[in-house]
């Protein structure tokens, strides 16, 4: 399969033949933010494409989170792939030149759900050697804090409230009335929070220099 997955990877980065893995630095940080990295492989997401979903009215969820991710595996996960993919008798052709795997997320906010909605296998040219859909599903309630896929699908949720607006802008759809009226409550209750701490420590200041006056 010729198919280049990410154009913009492809021209930010630039790997060298039998070198693995791929170091931090040659991932564009612009595109994609690095979470974590085990002996066995490195975890980002492409900040650029994260957004929300849409229902069958053309309307966002904010309940449901669309995110491509990529990871760059080390020697070791590049043989146990290969290893499996032999042992289920799959084709092994570029094989010899794989790199790592872009994994296409739909995480249910309010179901607590994580479904890996397409598997690539990529070379290090970025092309997709193989492709899977539908292929895991993950209860967030059932992974332990210290498991690697939850500290990675943690962070993206993080990262997704802290860019709400950007990511809704993003998104391939309108807000319904109500969830635009709920956002609009939620910025004005964050604005009287924010001055209402401004206000704390101007007073805490001017205590401070009161007493030290006396």
């Amino acid at each position: 399969m010729q198919k280049i997955w990410g154009a913009a990877l492809v021209a930010g980065a630039v790997f060298l033949m039998g070198v693995r893995p791929a170091a931090a630095e040659e991932i564009p940080k612009n595109i994609y933010q690095w979470v974590q990295s085990t002996a066995r492989q490195g975890y980002y997401f492409n900040k650029e494409q994260i957004q929300y979903a849409a229902d069958a009215h053309g309307y966002i969820d904010l309940t449901k989170l669309v995110v491509p991710t990529l990871r760059i595996y080390d020697n070791i996960q590049i043989q146990d792939v290969v290893s499996k993919r032999r042992w289920r008798m799959l084709p092994l052709s570029g094989y010899g030149d794989l790199t790592g795997a872009a994994e296409y997320l739909l995480i249910d906010l309010r179901a607590g759900v994580v479904h890996v909605t397409a598997h690539e296998d990529l070379d290090s040219n970025w092309g997709t050697l193989s492709r899977e859909e539908n292929t895991k599903e993950f209860k967030l309630s059932s992974l332990s804090d210290k498991d690697v896929e939850k500290k990675f699908f943690d962070a993206i949720i993080a990262y997704a409230a802290e860019h709400q607006e950007e990511l809704i802008h993003r998104s391939r759809g309108i807000l319904s009335d109500v969830d635009r009226a709920a956002l609009a409550s939620k910025k004005e209750k964050s604005v009287t929070s924010d001055e209402k701490t401004r206000e704390k420590h101007v007073k805490k200041e001017k205590k401070a220099k009161k007493n030290k006056k006396k």
